[in-house]
């Protein structure tokens, strides 16, 4: 049996993944302490000896828990992100929010210099893992940037990922249950709420998913902490701030009415990698 024999087996069994014969690669490149590329490399050679873990790791992942949570780490813009049972494993599609957290922090730095004001001031709520608040500190290392979450749990592993992470203490932690225990006002305000409607959101977990249901349930349709944020966010908003949110492409048009409901202008979105729309954002003020 080769290793191409192996990894093809292994996939035939990944039966409710969509990437099922990269999640064998990662596996086995995780169990044998190699890289992904390197396992791709040996796919032609017959298999020497397989650690036992990687069989382990195999069956654990049939039974629906996410390569993340099974080799305790996800890359996320260009980083290695520590997760458990307490945080939201990042997903790609997030990606986006850090991409337009970016570009629209870039504006408003080029906004405020023309009126002489000074740092930017960041907000990324629901933070779990800390990945898009620590991403964006990383990205601008000039940004004052703070991160809540309701869980203290996650707050810990979002510190512990800042610690690896960064250089400095460039994000600053707040326990806090959405703008419950926020003072006073950011220029930026990024979030990726949890926004699965509820029942499917048990469902996922009852099917294995490893990811707290905290992280996941977002009220029957999903909107809960959406239309919560988008009333509040202005409050906490400075003359001409932005707020950033992710959801899911189908809840996009009802948060496009919320913010022109609430007063917001200049109301755009940023599409995913498979051209839909995934973050919606607005200026206040």
């Amino acid at each position: 049996m080769t290793y191409r024999d192996l990894l093809l087996e292994t996939a035939r069994s990944f039966s409710s993944s969509e990437t099922p014969f990269l999640d064998a690669v990662l596996l086995l490149a995780f169990s044998m302490h190699l890289s992904k590329e390197k396992i791709l490399a040996m796919l032609p050679e017959r298999v020497d000896s397989v650690p036992h873990g990687f069989y382990e790791m195999v069956e654990r992942r049939r039974r629906g828990e996410s390569i993340a949570h099974i080799r305790g780490f996800r890359e996320f813009f260009g980083r290695e992100f520590l997760v458990n049972d307490d945080v939201l494993s990042p997903r790609q599609d997030t990606e986006v929010l850090v991409e337009a957290a970016l570009e629209s922090g870039d504006a408003r730095v080029a906004s405020m210099a023309e009126e002489g004001e000074e740092q930017l001031l960041v907000l990324d709520m629901c933070t779990g893992s800390g990945a898009v608040a620590i991403s964006i500190a990383a990205e601008r290392p000039g940004w004052r940037v703070s991160a809540s979450d309701i869980s203290p749990a996650a707050l810990a592993v979002a510190a512990r990922n800042a610690r690896r992470l960064l250089s400095s203490s460039q994000v600053s932690f707040i326990e806090s249950d959405l703008f419950s225990n926020i003072k006073g006002t950011f220029d930026l305000i990024v979030a990726n709420p949890p926004y699965v409607p509820r029942a499917q959101a048990e469902r996922l977990v009852e099917e294995g998913w490893k990811d707290p249901l905290l992280s996941l349930d977002g009220g029957v349709d999903g909107m809960r902490f959406i239309q919560a944020i988008i009333s509040q966010g202005g409050q906490f908003l400075s003359r001409n701030g932005v707020l950033l949110l992710e959801m899911d492409p189908l809840q996009i048009p009802e948060a496009l009415r919320l913010f022109e409901e609430k007063g917001f202008c200049d109301i755009r979105t940023w599409k995913d990698i498979e051209g839909r729309a995934r973050v919606a954002g607005a200026h206040y003020g």
